[in-house]
């Protein structure tokens, strides 16, 4: 019932949350797939293409990537053939990996608790949380190896219980898999083996679940030496590659405090704090705990902060507030539902909740970036198209396009008189309102009399984070327009 309830609203979000987030989320998984869907994997140097970059310097394990190539293999075999339509099933395969957290959470609490009612009330936490059916379709590496560690967390608890040897080897293959698919995710276990060998006082325990991760970590050397030439290619040019890195952007001093507090939904967030942090409960709990409080603190201490990096860690983050609040409710032999202040609480929380999870469900990111592409494809797939954003820095997704749309692009305005007349559509990214006219009157001027063919408003979402930040968040509302004696190819 859990699972199935889950599902739905997921489904809803493979439907209606279409686009991407942040870059990475398309240029460094979408772009690269179709990029060997069509030209193939290997580079001139005979190893694994990614962009422009050399093998030996391409920072991501490539698992992750390839899973998604799988996907786009199996959409071209059953006939469809643009992004925008593959895009559906991608996104239901994240929606399924996504219930794995679920159900980890449900058999955890279960556990735990030894109460089917609190395991249904952890399993509906995590599959009705505002944020998961909205993240949890879309290519984020930060939210499918969290998904992967909810599941590695599951076995240390079976291990708890029973002490067979078989969990720690699960654990590890589990904790492979997700570090694998998001490398900081190796945060969160460098207090595992101490907790392990503190908790049982044996030295079995730690190299049981050393051996079964270093298997994991030895296979993916292994691997990026056939695809990129050289033994642990990716983790040591992503280590080479944010080892320098400083403060990229701009935030506030308690980021991630911050951001934990809200996605735990205050007010009764602070609720959840001051019950987790009891030392009672941190006891009981010592690597749930533990390798939560380590994947934050060492990002916190990282000057490279960004939101997105705290995603993996979400699911456990959610277990601790429903294993809290039961310790609490039980040690306290109070109701946590009929206690006033508490019910208000928790009241205020469960409405904000619910009415976020209705706005992120059918959010749609980066809107005016995609359907214009999608529209190309569609009524003019052989269209020349000039894209003028030169007070806009981000790439086209052309991936949406198709394959035999021409893009040319003006990202600075000294660009613009290096083009001729060959274009047939023209596609407006103004920073602002206003500017829409100036851009036209530019274009004019250069190439001719133009006439209106469309345009897309900009999503909610794209809306709501340029009200938010409107330096770092453009609207990405589109104009498209072509030459008056201009016709469809």
């Amino acid at each position: 019932m859990v699972l199935a309830a889950a599902l739905a609203v997921r489904l809803l979000s493979v439907i209606w949350s279409e686009g991407f987030i942040h870059s990475d989320d398309h240029f460094d998984t979408i772009a690269v797939a179709w990029d060997w869907l069509h030209n193939g994997w290997w580079g001139e140097d005979g190893y694994l293409r990614w962009k422009h970059q050399l093998s030996n310097t391409i920072g991501r394990f490539p698992l992750y990537t390839l899973s998604l190539w799988a996907e786009m293999k199996l959409c071209q075999s059953l006939g469809i053939t643009s992004l925008g339509g593959m895009m559906y099933v991608i996104r239901f395969f994240h929606a399924v990996i996504s219930l794995l957290p679920v159900w980890a959470v449900f058999e955890i609490t279960r556990r735990v608790t030894g109460s089917i009612r609190w395991a249904i009330a952890g399993g509906l936490v995590i599959g009705f949380h505002f944020a998961l059916p909205f993240l949890g379709v879309r290519n984020l590496i930060e939210m499918v190896g969290g998904s992967l560690w909810g599941v590695a967390l599951l076995f240390f608890y079976r291990y708890r219980d029973d002490s067979k040897v078989k969990w720690l080897y699960l654990a590890g293959f589990m904790t492979g898999l997700a570090w694998m698919i998001r490398f900081q995710l190796a945060f969160a276990v460098v207090p595992v083996p101490f907790i392990l060998w503190w908790e049982t006082r044996q030295l079995r325990p730690v190299l049981h679940y050393s051996i079964s991760v270093g298997i994991m970590i030895l296979i993916a050397a292994i691997t990026d030496y056939w695809l990129l030439g050289k033994f642990g290619a990716s983790s040591l040019a992503y280590l080479s590659m944010n080892a320098g890195y400083g403060s990229l952007y701009r935030t506030i001093p308690m980021l991630y405090p911050v951001l934990l507090l809200l996605l735990l939904v205050p007010p009764f967030s602070l609720v959840i704090l001051y019950t987790a942090g009891r030392p009672s409960f941190v006891k009981r709990h010592l690597i749930l705990v533990g390798s939560t409080v380590s994947f934050v603190v060492i990002h916190w201490l990282h000057p490279h902060q960004q939101e997105r990096f705290i995603f993996p860690i979400l699911f456990a983050l959610l277990l601790i507030a429903v294993l809290a609040l039961h310790q609490y409710v039980k040690d306290r032999k109070t109701n946590l539902i009929f206690c006033g202040w508490r019910r208000v609480l928790l009241g205020v929380s469960l409405t904000i909740n619910l009415i976020l999870l209705a706005a992120t469900t059918f959010a749609y990111g980066h809107k005016g970036m995609i359907e214009p592409l999608k529209w190309f494809e569609a009524n003019a797939p052989a269209a020349h198209v000039l894209f003028l954003q030169p007070e806009i820095k981000r790439w086209v997704p052309c991936e949406y396009g198709g394959q035999g749309l021409s893009r040319y692009y003006v990202r600075h305005w000294d660009d613009l008189p290096e083009f001729g007349s060959e274009f047939d559509y023209f596609v407006l990214y103004p920073k602002r309102p206003g500017d829409l006219e100036p851009y036209l009157d530019s274009l004019r001027s250069r190439f001719g009399p133009l006439e209106p063919v469309f345009e897309v408003e900009p999503s909610g979402y794209d809306q709501l984070l340029h009200v938010l930040n409107r330096n770092h968040n453009d609207n990405y509302a589109a104009y498209i327009y072509r030459l008056e004696s201009g016709k469809v190819p």
